[in-house]
């Protein structure tokens, strides 16, 4: 059966308000960009985002107020900067701003997830004793606890091993989002979907999952991904909608397809910059490439041919080498 529509109408399908989203990917590389911009333009609000380790999308859902809190343990561009205004968010606290970010270690997160995806309700571990990650009074969301739909009742639990006298054992919640949206290289229409590179943890992010979206650079036959099969990642079982979307994770990195763009993430950096002491300049760059853009073709063309050829990835490399990476000596773009 064939999962294929347009990344609109997925999104309509399975994304509502106060739904609780995982993006995949990580930092710069394959993060569903396209999805973010199109949840933006589509008004959908009070999004409640968990993720291995936050990064652009997460960052501009928060900044246009379409996500309200924020589960990760970590948030920037890399190279490019911080996040200023997504800073002063998370300083200026949920009473100004209405966002929360509950901060968690990278393992943890991971096995929530896990956890998620056995279908237990919780999870053992050892990890980040004596850290204040364990700390009650820095637990952001300890007034949503009970109330709020998959905010789970306590933030991690302290029994006794139960094969070991006196052994205390820490307990976290397991995770299942709503819905998770992966961008991968290729995809079947039934669903199955292969990642070049790096998978982080996008496994067990579809696995955990009630509902799965694939953004992908080339929908291919089943055929082509009967080759070499062990390089398929997500069974169509685990997917709902397949949506071809090329350069769906532009401004970021596509492994084997192109590049981070350095000059558009430097803008953005500076945007985030400048829009801590005037919102005003952040608010311009959101109506100029978010929602006054009617989509992603739109998009795409408001880059330009020159600027997508320049990211373009080299076959053998699987990244563009001549692209220019020192900030400092950054060239006008093509």
């Amino acid at each position: 059966m064939s999962k294929v529509m347009e990344l609109r109408e997925a999104l309509k399908r399975y994304v509502r308000d106060g739904s609780v989203l995982c993006l995949g990917g990580i930092s710069l590389c394959r993060r569903p960009m396209a999805a973010a911009y199109e949840i933006i333009r589509l008004g959908i609000r009070d999004l409640h985002l968990i993720d291995i380790a936050p990064g652009m999308p997460q960052i501009l859902l928060a900044l246009a107020g379409s996500a309200s809190v924020v589960e990760g343990c970590w948030h920037g561009y890399e190279l490019f900067g911080h996040p200023y205004m997504w800073r002063n968010l998370v300083e200026k606290g949920p009473k100004e701003t209405g966002y929360r970010f509950d901060d968690e270690s990278h393992y943890m997160l991971s096995l929530r997830f896990v956890a998620g995806w056995l279908g237990v309700p919780f999870i053992p571990t050892y990890t980040a004793r004596g850290s204040d990650l364990w700390n009650p009074e820095f637990d952001n969301l300890w007034d949503l606890r009970g109330k709020r739909r998959k905010v789970a009742a306590k933030k991690f639990a302290v029994i006794e091993n139960p094969f070991k006298e006196g052994e205390l054992v820490r307990l976290l919640p397991a995770i299942n989002p709503d819905v998770t949206i992966i961008h991968a290289q290729m995809a079947a229409p039934d669903g199955t979907t292969r990642i070049l590179g790096a998978h982080f943890d996008d496994f067990v992010h579809a696995a955990s999952a009630d509902h799965v979206i694939i953004t992908c650079e080339q929908i291919v036959s089943r055929d082509t991904l009967a080759v070499n099969p062990e390089m398929n990642l997500i069974p169509s079982v685990y997917v709902d909608a397949v949506c071809q979307v090329p350069y769906g994770a532009h401004p970021g990195s596509c492994l084997g397809y192109y590049d981070y763009d350095p000059w558009f993430l430097n803008e953005l950096v500076r945007v985030t910059r400048e829009g801590e002491r005037n919102p005003e300049v952040f608010k311009r760059w959101l109506e100029e490439w978010v929602l006054g853009v009617e989509d992603h073709d739109a998009y795409l063309e408001k880059l330009g041919l020159r600027r997508l050829l320049a990211l373009r990835a080299d076959p053998a490399l699987g990244y563009a080498p001549e692209l220019p990476r020192r900030l400092h000596e950054m060239p006008p773009p093509p």
